[in-house]
């Protein structure tokens, strides 16, 4: 690495999850400053397809009353914040995957939020966005 990434400000990304049902939720979570950040996920449900949702938020510890966990999955700079949210707003959310209880395409897997955030890191990953 060059010196002057040195100077570089980074922030750590961690994997955020949180109760839900059938399966807990997982989100991303940037830490901008202590205690404060920026939350990276799809919200909705294979019923209805998702869509994907940025916010700022206090760390999930203090707001959320359904937080379980987090873990430090790397870091980025300050400088790729923008391509970090393109590449998370670039993996397509879930589609509707039922129609009642029946699966529009049994031959799909299925297709969840921990399924997209995973898609996800490894695309930031790829790409060198998350170190």
């Amino acid at each position: 690495m060059a010196d002057s990434s040195r100077d570089m400000t980074t922030y750590p990304v961690f994997l955020v999850e949180s109760l839900g049902a059938p399966r807990n939720h997982q989100s991303l979570l940037v830490e901008i400053h202590s205690k404060r950040g920026a939350i990276f996920h799809v919200t909705g449900n294979i019923q209805e397809g998702m869509v994907f949702e940025v916010k700022d938020t206090d760390t999930p510890e203090q707001c959320s009353p359904t937080f379980i966990s987090r873990s430090e999955i790397g870091k980025i700079s300050s400088s790729k914040l923008s391509l970090f949210q393109q590449i998370c707003e670039g993996n397509p959310p879930p589609t509707k995957q039922f129609n009642g209880p029946r699966r529009l395409d049994p031959t799909k897997p299925l297709r969840r939020c921990q399924e997209w955030t995973l898609e996800t890191i490894n695309a930031l990953r790829a790409q060198g966005v998350l170190e």
